[in-house]
């Protein structure tokens, strides 16, 4: 049997910087333009992804609404279940469950055992799948227990889509494995290929597998003006412990995480962003003008990507839903 691809769709994200009412408004304008899907990252510094996506759901018809991504930390695994399931009845069944660990420096600062990733994520699938399914799972597992409890309500629909949240490989295969699809961040060709052929080496080849990938996008004539949108971004991400590991994935050199943790110490958010080299700016974020940056996604696609998403960092949206529109226009 041969791997069954999901049908290419666009997806936008949000990282919980505008308001809700911004983000209802701009992916209301999204669905206008033909985009399949919107996301939104939550942590704890962010805004709270189902509320959000609740304001969105009322403010379009069509797209679908996924948490890209929430931890099973904060939330037990059987609140989670019980969240998406209200997230697709007040949106009509247009709910995508995107799961995953995070990061787990801040939720270990919160008192939270992070330890076991893999487990907790193995875990975490099976429990939400099995309350969604009106089960009542007797689980005792590694990281979560669960005595019997089940949904006080009937979902609309008993089995919603169920993406893994992935960077390294055994978290990717992991995602192959038990997942509807995986959740991967953006990053060089050498480690999307990387990535998704790991997704690969536990797949059952019959089962369609969608490859949602989350890109710092930065449409802009002004090259200039666009990588200044995605640095503090990538600055953030390149603060945490596993930095190291990010950059090597994407062929960095991984020394060159510690300066931008000094930066921001000692200089603040701009400090940070400029000591962002423009070789990190290339592998980890798409940025330029329109061309350009239709270029990189469809190397993406390339890559096997079938669900490209696409960061709102501000500029004009309109730029970005014409890359997104003429790139599905070629699938």
């Amino acid at each position: 049997m041969v791997q069954v691809a999901a049908p290419l769709r666009t997806g936008i994200w949000f990282a919980g910087g505008q308001t809700v009412g911004e983000m209802a408004d701009l992916s209301e304008a999204a669905e206008r333009r033909g985009v399949d899907s919107v996301w939104i990252a939550e942590s704890l510094l962010a805004r709270d992804a189902f509320v959000a996506l609740t304001a969105i759901a009322v403010s379009t018809e069509r797209v679908l609404l996924g948490t890209g991504i929430v931890n099973p930390y904060t939330r037990h695994p059987s609140q989670l279940a019980a969240s998406f399931s209200t997230l697709d009845d007040a949106s009509g069944g247009r709910a995508l469950c995107g799961i995953g660990i995070g990061a787990r420096d801040g939720i270990a600062s919160l008192g939270f055992d992070t330890s076991r990733p893999l487990a907790a994520a193995r875990e975490s699938v099976e429990l939400i799948r099995s309350l969604l399914a009106r089960e009542a799972p007797e689980h005792h597992g590694r990281k979560f227990t669960s005595d019997g409890a089940r949904l006080g309500f009937k979902p609309d629909r008993e089995e919603l889509p169920v993406y893994l949240a992935a960077t390294g490989p055994k978290m990717c295969a992991l995602a192959g494995e038990i997942a509807d699809g995986i959740y991967l961040p953006c990053g060089s060709e050498q480690f999307l290929r990387g990535a998704i052929g790991q997704s690969m080496e536990r797949r059952d080849p019959g089962k369609m597998f969608d490859v949602a990938c989350q890109a710092l996008v930065s449409v802009d004539e002004d090259a200039e003006a666009a990588a200044a949108r995605v640095r503090p971004t990538l600055g953030f991400i390149l603060t945490e412990p596993n930095a190291e590991k990010v950059l090597e994935s994407n062929g960095l050199d991984p020394a060159g995480a510690q300066p931008i943790r000094d930066a921001l110490g000692e200089g603040g958010v701009r400090a940070m962003s400029a000591a962002i080299g423009d070789d990190i700016v290339d592998a980890l974020a798409i940025a330029g003008p329109p061309d350009r940056c239709l270029a990189r996604l469809r190397a993406m696609v390339a890559c096997g990507v079938t669900h490209p998403q696409a960061s709102l960092l501000g500029g004009d949206p309109d730029q970005l839903f014409d890359v997104l529109a003429k790139l599905k226009e070629e699938a």
